[in-house]
């Protein structure tokens, strides 16, 4: 079975769903554009690694339609909020309404993707929600419409439904499946900074992003088939707005440069991460850039988007 339908062996509907939401890097990040509708037009590579949230969904009671109720419970407590302010309840909200359905849904999230750093944690969250809805109320929908759900809550969240290896572009939604990453050691670093992603956005000087060429498909096959030795054509456009006002985070970026053939800022950021081609330099690499407050991940390429755990997944 193909990752793209690796979520929909709906049979009957079930009263409880765990789903592993994984965190994303961006391989390589440019902005076009700002759009009229407020979004910015981009181009991305993106890749799902294995730094995973759980997100657990019950449905208590399928009630009869009408406005479904929801409750959300977060692990540790008061990271994110436990409200409609969290893109994960919008999710529940939006999956009953459009589809007609009520009834009384439990939430539950283990954050373990760090929030504020550029790691799609809370449209990783989205997306998983939507999925055990589907999975929990039986109604079987396509990817592609789970997708196009996930666009009206942001621009990630398509993704997450789709995961791996993925070229995206306009806001962030129209996706082309390149081939999969499936080797590199990756490394996450968080240092103790926090950043907006709107402020960063809002920083962006749009007249510098005019020398960037278009990202060639064929180039970008070419240059994974050897990821990650060899030379990677990709670079972050956001960290021209965020390197030069974080000096720790441009000395990170640096240092990990000169032992990694990838390292970046994760899209908006404060989170960095670096490609490795064994375990050995990955973690010597991270001997030389920690500090007292940062956290590290060492994480995988994942081969997929959100993933519904089966009963060995729990065990």
């Amino acid at each position: 079975m193909s990752e793209r339908s690796s979520h929909r062996n709906v049979a009957v509907p079930r009263g409880t769903v765990e789903v592993a939401a994984p965190a994303k890097v961006n391989l390589h990040l440019e902005v076009l554009r700002h759009r009229d509708d407020g979004y910015h037009e981009i181009e991305t590579i993106l890749q799902t690694v294995s730094l995973c949230d759980d997100v657990r969904a019950e449905l208590r009671d399928r009630g009869a339609g009408g406005p479904p109720r929801i409750s959300l419970s977060v692990e540790p407590f008061g990271v994110v909020p436990e409200s409609p302010l969290n893109l994960a309840w919008r999710a529940a909200e939006l999956f009953c309404r459009t589809c007609g359905l009520g009834g009384e849904l439990a939430l539950r999230l283990t954050k373990r993707i760090p929030v504020e750093a550029g790691l799609g944690g809370g449209s990783s969250d989205a997306a998983a929600v939507l999925v055990a809805c589907d999975r929990l109320y039986g109604t079987g929908l396509p990817p592609e419409r789970l997708e196009a759900l996930g666009a009206m809550l942001g621009s990630d969240v398509p993704f997450f439904v789709r995961g791996g290896t993925q070229a995206a572009r306009g806001r962030g939604t129209e996706l082309q499946a390149l081939t999969a990453i499936t080797k590199g050691k990756f490394l996450i670093v968080k240092p103790d900074i926090a950043l907006r992603t709107a402020d960063v956005y809002a920083g962006l000087n749009m007249g510098l992003t005019l020398r960037s060429p278009k990202v060639n498909i064929r180039t970008v096959e070419a240059l994974i088939a050897r990821f990650p030795t060899g030379s990677w054509f990709g670079a972050n456009r956001l960290e021209d707005v965020v390197l030069p006002t974080q000096p720790a985070l441009q000395r990170l970026v640096q240092s990990l440069r000169e032992n990694a053939p990838v390292a970046m800022m994760c899209g908006s950021g404060s989170a960095v991460f670096a490609v490795f081609g064994d375990e050995r330099r990955r973690d010597e690499a991270w001997q030389e850039v920690a500090q007292p407050g940062w956290k590290a991940w060492n994480v995988d390429p994942w081969p997929g988007g959100v993933r519904v755990k089966d009963d060995a997944d729990r065990a």
